[in-house]
């Protein structure tokens, strides 16, 4: 018995009969799709692999050999809850804090590793699954630079091959704003027309709206029978965010390019989205999301992730997902990256 302040809980037992493991590397080897494969290795023979962003591959490789490799050697890679805050936290000695797509693509691997060490999935790891499966939905982007039979040419390729829900991107980003929401509109409308009312419709401005042309088209969107409102303005405008989701009925959703739980805190007490869209890399990885959708659960807020394109990066996202209660909405498929 432990003081009534002091659970003893026994002594740890020796390494050699908890099965020790270290990390001897972690590389990123380039790959054809323009991704890395990033793979943390270990002295047991027991792989971690995740998939490194492209466009920032030389950023990435800055910060493996400069800090993330000099935190991680020689650790036991299991441990991901101390890891993870190593990175994100700074809590070692001499040690920045990372950006959370940096300790996000680090926790992919971390996490598939003890997968596979265990045998069981990461779904099971995390807690067990909520659910037996999950709807995707057809996500398919550049809008910008469409026409509406390009558009439905594409929504009709995910409608041939099974898909029942879909998403239509433009592209437009925040500097961009109010550009063309009139063929915007149009493109939507097409698409529209030709699934069926009660198949899955959403639309992502990807921030290309200033406040009264969001609610505007929100409003024209309205009639015609959407699902969701994806980053209809720049995504920093949290004030012009509340805006619109006060003004529409359409659920309006945002999230995908932020950084951990605090960030989601404040999305949520200034912006307050509909539905919330963590991305399994931007917010930090599975152990972030997993907290994240807990605390979205706690406040009866929906959650639909944004996708990490395909491949390791969107399995580890949907193992996040189906443990989460209230994951009824579909989880995006990136059609240029299946």
């Amino acid at each position: 018995m432990g003081t009534p302040y002091n659970l003893e809980v026994g002594p740890v037992p020796p390494s050699d009969e908890r099965g020790a493991m270290k990390i001897t590397d972690i590389t990123n080897t380039p790959l054809t799709t323009g991704k890395g494969l990033l793979r943390v290795l270990t002295d047991a023979g027991v792989e971690g692999w995740a998939e490194a962003p492209g466009r920032n591959g030389k950023v990435f490789n800055a910060y493996l050999e400069t800090a993330i490799k000099p935190a991680l050697l020689g650790e036991d890679p299991r441990t991901i809850h101390r890891h993870w805050d190593t990175l994100a936290l700074g809590r070692e000695e001499r040690m920045y804090k990372l950006p959370g797509w940096v300790v996000g693509t680090v926790d992919v691997a971390l996490w598939d590793l003890l997968g596979k060490e265990t045998g069981l999935p990461v779904y099971t790891l995390m807690g067990g699954a909520a659910r037996t499966s999950v709807p995707l939905y057809w996500s398919t982007g550049s809008g910008w630079r469409m026409q509406p039979q390009e558009m439905l040419q594409l929504v009709k390729e995910g409608w041939s091959m099974g898909f029942r829900a879909f998403k239509i991107r433009m592209d437009w980003r925040g500097w961009r704003q109010d550009a063309d929401p009139n063929k915007d509109f149009q493109l939507f409308e097409a698409v529209r027309e030709f699934l069926p009312a009660d198949v899955y419709l959403g639309f992502d401005a990807n921030n290309g709206y200033s406040v009264s042309t969001a609610i505007q088209q929100g409003r024209r969107f309205e009639a015609l029978g959407i699902d969701h409102f994806e980053e209809p303005i720049p995504h920093n405008d949290l004030t012009g965010l509340r805006q619109v989701s006060d003004a529409l009925d359409v659920a309006v959703s945002a999230g995908e390019q932020d950084a951990f739980r605090w960030w989601f805190q404040q999305l949520i007490d200034l912006g307050n989205p509909d539905i919330l869209q963590p991305d399994i890399l931007n917010a930090g990885g599975p152990t972030e999301v997993k907290r994240i959708y807990d605390m979205a659960t706690t406040l009866d807020k929906p959650v639909m992730p944004h996708s990490p394109q395909a491949g390791i990066n969107s399995m580890a996202s949907l193992h996040a997902y189906v443990t989460v209660q209230n994951a009824t909405r579909p989880h995006e498929f990136s059609t240029e990256f299946s």
